[in-house]
Order: structure tokens, then C-alpha cells, then sequence
């Protein structure tokens, strides 16, 4: 049998199943510095033997290009013409399918949601951070 840890694709939406072991390694080094690179992230895994089957992984790289070329199909104002719907893509103008075009509503302003959260948290530690160099540089002049 391999040392080699494969990572299964299913899970909890959001959260990958890793080797506690490197899933620790991770946020102890995160939450030590309050930040970490991509690439940090891939050395850890990659101690861990965390791997993937490599058709898998062309398959998904083959995905990812495709949804690139469908998102690049956009109308002279620059709007995108293609959108997706589970495993598929649709032409807007030429859809009429109600159920579909609701869905690729809702994933949309769920998206728009998240973001919006995150935009605010960001937003929330701005203004910290502004009353922090405010109270600072009074303190500064006096």
C-alpha cells in the first residue's frame, strides 16, 4: 500500500479532508504569523504525501479552461453570455428554462451574499485599524 494520502473530493462543503496532522501543521502556521502563502500550503501537504489521482487532476485542469472559455463569452458590453447551471453551461438569450435560469439566480446572489459578508468584516477591521493610526497619531502631536 502507498504512503501517499489521497485526498478525497467529497466532504463538507467548503472544507477539504486533509491528515489532521498537515490540517494542524497549517493553521499552526497561519495563526503564527496570521498568514500564509499558497505555496507554504503546498510544501506542507506535499510533506504529508498529500496527493491526488493525476487524471483526476487533468480532468479538473481541463475544466477549469473550459469554464475560462465560457466565461470569456461575453456581449459587446462586456456581460457574460454563458452561465452555469450544475454541470453545464447556458446561453442566457437562448434559455427558457425558468427552473434553470432561477437557479443560476440564487447561486449568483449567493455569491453576491458571501462576498458581501466578507466585504463588510474587511470593511470592519478598516475602520479599526483607522481609529488605531488616529488615536496614535494624536497621541504623536501632543
Amino acid at each position: 500500500m502507498s504512503n501517499q494520502n489521497i485526498v478525497k473530493t467529497t466532504g463538507p462543503p467548503g472544507r477539504p479532508l486533509l491528515p489532521p496532522e498537515a490540517e494542524d501543521e497549517i493553521l499552526t502556521a497561519l495563526f503564527a504569523n496570521m498568514r500564509i502563502s499558497s505555496g507554504e500550503i503546498a510544501a506542507i501537504l506535499k510533506k504529508h504525501h498529500v496527493s491526488c489521482d493525476t487524471e483526476l487532476l487533468q480532468d479538473r485542469y481541463r475544466k477549469r479552461l473550459g469554464q475560462r472559455l465560457m466565461a470569456s463569452i461575453r456581449d459587446e458590453q462586456g456581460q457574460r453570455e454563458v452561465l452555469a447551471r450544475g454541470g453545464e453551461y447556458i446561453v442566457l438569450e437562448c434559455c427558457n428554462d425558468q427552473q434553470a435560469l432561477q437557479a443560476i439566480r440564487r447561486r449568483i446572489q449567493s455569491q453576491m451574499n458571501g462576498l458581501e459578508v466578507s466585504s463588510m468584516k474587511v470593511t470592519g477591521r478598516i475602520r479599526v485599524l483607522d481609529r488605531f493610526l488616529s488615536r496614535f497619531r494624536k497621541a504623536g502631536r501632543s
